[in-house]
């Protein structure tokens, strides 16, 4: 793979001829004019290498220094600066540059402090990589579930995730297509190499999907005013996801095919070829072989993308791990501490759901939206399910209460209510206090007051 650069300075020639003859070497470069544009453009892609000059108007070379220590970017920078300016490269230095050369360039030290500071990012990429493999912090991990057909699922991508092959990821609305994507890429050696990019196939107009995918040159059409970078730039050396691709307009997936093919693109109104490194990774909720019996999709495009075809499961067929993705929803939302009690675990899966996991999460944020603070999911769903509690007559409404002619002591309602708080709480004062809507310290001398718990003792239990 080719050592890809960003040359950012301001003197248009010197970035002309520079960019030209480290090209004709064999190493890939993009420039950028000064700081903030090299800022922009590492918003877009990954270099292995920075080269940047130091005396730039808008955003100097010092100043840039400082922002990428500041966004904690650790690509290995070489500055350049004037011949006698050697003060100038001590404060780059000291500033975080790797290295620096001086003008006018001698491209034989060019070349070896570039490839010098390659040789720096590579180990510290795969330093980085080794110890996320000893912490097991891999993104294949972070995905939920413990049933059968998700550990086949992120055993299948560990043997995927080190590979480049082209990936096409069917499944249901809402079962986390993109999630799998994403962990494809992260746990790989792309991850360093180069972006993760996502285009949603269906949600853009035909017309646009061509110039979003392989970008355009100023004036190729109405509307284009400058030059645009298409998606598989921006992915270059690492890789793009085209959810929803069996949306893509068929004379739309003849290019496609060819990009895959030849390995590159010519921009909308441009007839000049650019070499891409891109993995490609597409997902599908619609069945292609039945596209592709009906004229709407390429046989030869569906064999080129489904080099492995990966298949995620829907919720419904993996109702083991309903538990604790609404666990994990529930963390995610500000509730961790709300408990599901099982037989609410089991009514839960008897639904058909058919948005899949992205439906458990809904279902999770309606709670927490209509809920704050509430600590068991079960009474919170019926407010959920049935809308706010003040909606219709409470439990507790006085229209609801009918009290027996003998009457009943109201000391035996108080402790009623105290106990039914204690129990439900798991033994928590705090969290009983706020199932019955007072102050802790009232909450715990009522405690008392009835034996509950010891007079003067915390009686909170394990959780408190």
């Amino acid at each position: 793979m080719k050592i890809r650069i960003l040359l950012v300075d301001d003197d248009k020639n010197f970035r002309r001829v520079t960019a030209l003859a480290l090209e004709k070497a064999g190493y890939e470069v993009t420039t950028a004019i000064h700081g903030g544009e090299g800022l922009a453009v590492l918003e877009r892609k990954a270099p292995d290498v920075i080269l940047c000059d130091l005396n730039m108007p808008v955003m100097d070379g010092l100043t840039f220094l400082r922002e990428l220590k500041r966004r904690s970017v650790e690509i290995p920078v070489v500055v350049i600066t004037a011949y006698g300016s050697i003060e100038s490269a001590v404060d780059a230095m000291q500033a975080g540059a790797f290295n620096f050369v001086t003008k006018p360039i001698n491209r034989q030290e060019l070349r070896l402090a570039i490839d010098r500071a390659a040789d720096v990012w590579r180990l510290r990429k795969e330093n980085r990589r080794l110890r996320e493999k000893v912490s097991g912090g891999r993104a294949i991990d972070r995905l939920v579930g413990a049933s059968d057909s998700m550990e086949h699922l992120r055993s299948t991508l560990s043997r995927l995730a080190e590979s480049s092959v082209p990936v096409l990821i069917t499944g249901e609305s809402g079962t986390g297509k993109e999630l799998v994507a994403r962990a494809l890429h992260y746990d790989g050696p792309r991850a360093e190499a180069g972006a993760f990019v996502v285009l949603n196939c269906a949600a853009v107009p035909g017309e646009l999907l061509e110039s979003l995918l392989f970008g355009h040159r100023k004036g190729a059409f109405t509307g284009a005013n400058s030059d645009r970078e298409g998606k598989f730039e921006a992915a270059n050396g690492g890789t793009l996801f085209l959810d929803e691709i069996g949306d893509m307009p068929l004379d739309l997936q003849a290019k496609l095919l060819r990009v895959l093919q030849e390995g590159e693109i010519e921009r909308i109104g441009d007839t000049t070829p650019r070499t891409i490194d891109v993995r490609v990774v597409s997902a599908t909720n619609q069945p292609l072989v039945k596209r592709i019996e009906e004229g709407a999709f390429r046989q030869d495009l569906y064999y080129r993308l489904a080099v492995v075809p990966i298949e995620v499961p829907p919720l419904r067929e993996r109702l083991d791990d309903l538990g604790e993705l609404l666990h994990h929803f529930l963390v995610r939302h500000g509730a961790p501490d709300a408990m599901i009690p099982e037989t609410t675990l089991e009514e839960l899966k008897k639904r058909p759901w058919p948005g899949n996991v992205r439906e458990a999460e809904n279902l999770i944020m309606r709670v927490c939206a209509l809920n704050p603070g509430f600590l068991s999911l079960d009474s919170a769903l019926v407010q959920a399910q049935d809308g706010p509690q003040t909606s219709e007559p409470g439990l507790f409404d006085p229209k609801n209460i009918v009290l027996p002619e003998g009457g009943v002591p109201f000391e035996d309602v108080e402790r009623g209510l105290l106990e039914a708080a204690w129990k439900q709480s798991g033994r928590n004062q705090t969290r009983g206090a706020k199932l019955l809507q007072m102050p802790r310290q009232a909450f715990s001398y009522r405690l008392q007051k009835f034996g509950i718990i010891p007079k003067h003792g915390s009686g909170d239990g394990p959780g408190a």
